[in-house]
């Protein structure tokens, strides 16, 4: 019997901590949305006397929103990047703030910005040494170059790794998106599911046998 209620009483923690930690970062964030904006939307008598509360609120959200629309247009112009980077440079020159931004800025750019864009594609490709199969992205390929490159990110930690210049017959495409594949790189390969390990076992056997395609078109399997 304890046994029975321990098991699922840890299933049930893992279905649940997800919602839980997500209506939570949800929660902060709308009571700092909240905070910082009805202030200034409570000294406009028409609104604080016409409307209620709530929906001062969300008039703060979209107004939230407006700012940080118009901090990117700021920072599109050479004024805003001027400035901007002023201020990379003056938070990079603290010793304890410098790692705490410079991590948030990685991690931003990997999902966000334009350091996503780069990643091409999912590949698998065998390294360190023949027999031992890694996971990649593809950041630039020509077809006049025999040759690809691929970067090579650390898990858990998808923003740092190595940048690796590979024979194209050597690299193999996963039927991944890079939201897929960045989601596997992660965990770890904990979210790998059958059919994906499926596919992976199939692309390994292409690449040890070196009886794939130099192109390596994807299987007939699919990852559902």
């Amino acid at each position: 019997m304890l046994k029975f209620m321990q098991r699922h009483f840890l299933t049930g923690l893992l279905a649940v901590t997800p919602l839980a930690i997500t209506c939570w970062i949800l929660w902060r964030f709308y009571k700092l949305i909240n905070a910082t904006m009805r202030p200034w939307l409570q000294r406009i008598p028409s609104l604080a006397d016409t409307y209620p509360e709530f929906f001062l609120t969300v008039l703060g959200l979209l107004a939230f929103v407006l700012l940080i629309v118009l901090v990117g247009l700021f920072t599109r112009n050479l004024i805003g990047m001027a400035f901007f980077g002023l201020v990379e440079k003056t938070l990079k020159r603290i010793p304890i703030i410098t790692g705490i931004f410079t991590a948030i800025k990685q991690i931003t750019e990997v999902f966000i910005g334009d350091r996503r864009s780069a990643f091409k594609k999912v590949v698998i490709f065998e390294y360190p040494r023949r027999g031992i199969t890694s996971v990649g992205f593809l950041t630039h390929e020509h077809e006049a170059s025999p040759l690809v490159n691929v970067f090579l990110p650390t898990t858990p930690n998808p923003t740092s790794g190595y940048l690796l210049v590979l024979p194209r017959e050597d690299v193999c495409e996963l039927p991944l998106t890079i939201e897929e594949g960045i989601k596997l790189i992660i965990s770890g390969g904990a979210v790998m599911s059958p059919e994906l390990g499926q596919v992976f076992a199939t692309k390994i056997r292409s690449l040890t046998a070196k009886t794939a395609d130099p192109e390596c078109p994807p299987d007939s399997e699919d990852v559902s």
